[in-house]
């Protein structure tokens, strides 16, 4: 799991969740133009998305970055959607 204490500040928190989200876009652009996605893929995917959820809930714990934490969320949200579609999951 995370250690919480790499993260109180925010700024690195933020730049990590910055990290994962460019890398789940690549993922999705990359397959989204093939339409293929292999096993290994799939699991990095879901494995980034938990990750994802596990700092957007210690950003959220954050009072002055809780909508910030929100509109992340559904951002992830909208990313994980466009991905189950590429990979046949409704």
């Amino acid at each position: 799991m995370f250690n919480h204490s790499l993260f109180r500040d925010s700024k690195p928190l933020l730049q990590e969740i910055d990290r994962k989200m460019s890398i789940m876009e690549s993922i999705l652009l990359l397959h989204s133009t093939s339409g293929y996605v292999d096993t290994k893929e799939v699991y990095k995917v879901h494995q980034i998305l938990l990750e994802m959820s596990n700092l957007l809930l210690i950003l959220e714990q954050e009072p002055t970055m809780a909508s910030l934490a929100k509109e992340l969320n559904l951002q992830l949200q909208t990313i994980q959607e466009q991905y189950n579609k590429i990979i046949g999951i409704s």
